[in-house]
């Protein structure tokens, strides 16, 4: 029996690094892509979003009057200006249809900022 029990566990570690290997022969060949492939898939895929966001980022300071192109554009920054521009544009539409409605100008509620909906649109339908 002492000498059944002593091969059982060569044979579950032999069995496990069996495995082990033919798990990572499996993954190169069913890979038609070498390691150094993805490697460079992978990195071509991370600068093409990184160049996606700083594209967009390049439209918000063009949508942003108090950003310029020659001052720090470091992404808080850019946020922190464009936040609060689009408080100061809310602003000023508030104090408009305020003007409107004291001349009585009928104002559609579509040109009524009412905040965030539920389905992603910011004004009111």
């Amino acid at each position: 029996m002492s000498s059944s029990s002593s091969p059982e566990p060569d044979t579950s570690q032999i069995t496990l690094e069996d495995s082990i290997s033919k798990q990572g022969r499996k993954k190169t060949k069913s890979s038609t892509l070498s390691e150094e492939q993805k490697k460079a898939h992978h990195i071509a895929s991370e600068q093409k979003r990184r160049e996606n966001i700083r594209s967009e980022f390049d439209k918000i300071v063009s949508l942003t009057p108090n950003l310029t192109e020659s001052e720090n554009r470091s992404e808080l920054n850019i946020l922190t200006k464009s936040a609060d521009y689009i408080d100061q544009l809310r602003d000023e539409n508030q104090k408009l249809i305020e003007l409107c409605r004291m001349k009585g100008i009928q104002v559609p509620s579509e040109l009524i900022y009412t905040g965030p909906q539920n389905d992603g649109s910011d004004i009111a339908k």
